[in-house]
């Protein structure tokens, strides 16, 4: 497989479809989600209003420090680290959201702050964030029956109470920023902690790549209406080393593009944080707690 495959949820290779893909790629794309079109464009739009606001007003509901609730200018995170590599900060601003308003999960990082400005932002953020998480379940059901489990719904039990993240990247253009430094990326070259990651990304946008296993990096095609799924690092522990969690970056602008600007809702999906994670399958392997190591991995990229 060269390319990042395409599953309908309801399908009944679905299953198949995505062993294949989280094996052979690490990413997927999902139609089939039932999560309206309409909600996905209220809720970019309300993001969308907050970070073109003014800095100071933004500041009123800066998070304190990464991982917690709030807005993040550029400048602190840098994903490269992750890998022990001291790039420039990620080109990007991001509001992190967690889910513990939701029902059954609890909050883990702190309560969640709300900008008063744009009018509507706490509505949408709230509805889509239910939506999204319906979306994350159904595929974790889909993941055990991929795996040939018994119980489809085994990592699905492990997950109803776990604070996720709703993380909205703004990418803003080159005019905002300033060029790219060398070496600087939107997000830099990493993977993704946790069980799987749920994203809508910009129309037409491109700028996300995928490494395949022999190190060529493909570009994650857009299609309308899908989301774009990735196995995250405890997932791929976890399936006994059956999957993979790619790396994956988001180019720099260009500056043939200077006014070019992207928006992302990223669903970063864990296991409620006591769950003790022993890989699947006859290779065994180390068991991890998954609260403690997703408190590492965030802690390794903050600047």
């Amino acid at each position: 497989m060269t390319g990042v495959p395409l599953v309908d949820l309801g399908a009944p290779d679905a299953p198949a479809v995505l062993d294949a893909a989280f094996r052979d790629v690490g990413f997927v794309m999902v139609t089939g989600h039932d999560v309206p079109a309409g909600l996905v464009d209220r809720t970019r739009d309300a993001f969308l209003r907050f970070f073109h606001l003014p800095a100071d007003r933004k500041a009123a509901v800066r998070m304190p420090r990464l991982g917690m609730a709030g807005w993040a200018p550029m400048g602190m995170e840098a994903n490269g680290y992750s890998f022990g590599h001291e790039t420039p900060p990620d080109m990007k601003e991001s509001y992190r959201l967690g889910a513990h308003e939701l029902p059954g999960r609890v909050a883990l990082r702190g309560a969640n702050v709300w900008p008063e400005e744009p009018a509507g932002f706490r509505a949408a953020a709230l509805e889509y964030l239910a939506a999204v998480d319906a979306v994350h379940l159904r595929i974790l059901e889909l993941c055990a029956t991929a795996l040939g489990l018994d119980d489809p719904g085994f990592f699905r039990r492990h997950a109803l109470r776990n604070d996720n993240t709703l993380n909205v990247n703004w990418y803003a253009p080159i005019t905002h920023l300033g060029a790219p430094a060398d070496g600087q990326y939107r997000i830099g070259p990493h993977t993704d902690f946790g069980t799987i990651t749920v994203l809508s990304r910009e129309p037409r946008s491109s700028a996300l790549q995928v490494q395949l296993p022999d190190g060529a990096w493909v570009d994650a095609p857009v299609v309308d209406g899908a989301f774009t799924v990735n196995c995250g690092d405890m997932m791929a522990h976890w399936s006994g080393g059956r999957w993979r969690s790619a790396i994956h970056r988001v180019l720099a602008p260009s500056a043939a593009e200077p006014d070019d600007a992207l928006l992302s809702l990223v669903y970063f999906c864990e296991p409620d944080p006591e769950t003790m994670i022993t890989p699947l399958g006859e290779c065994g392997g180390e068991t991890v707690n998954a609260g403690e190591y997703l408190a590492a991995k965030i802690a390794a990229i903050s600047m």
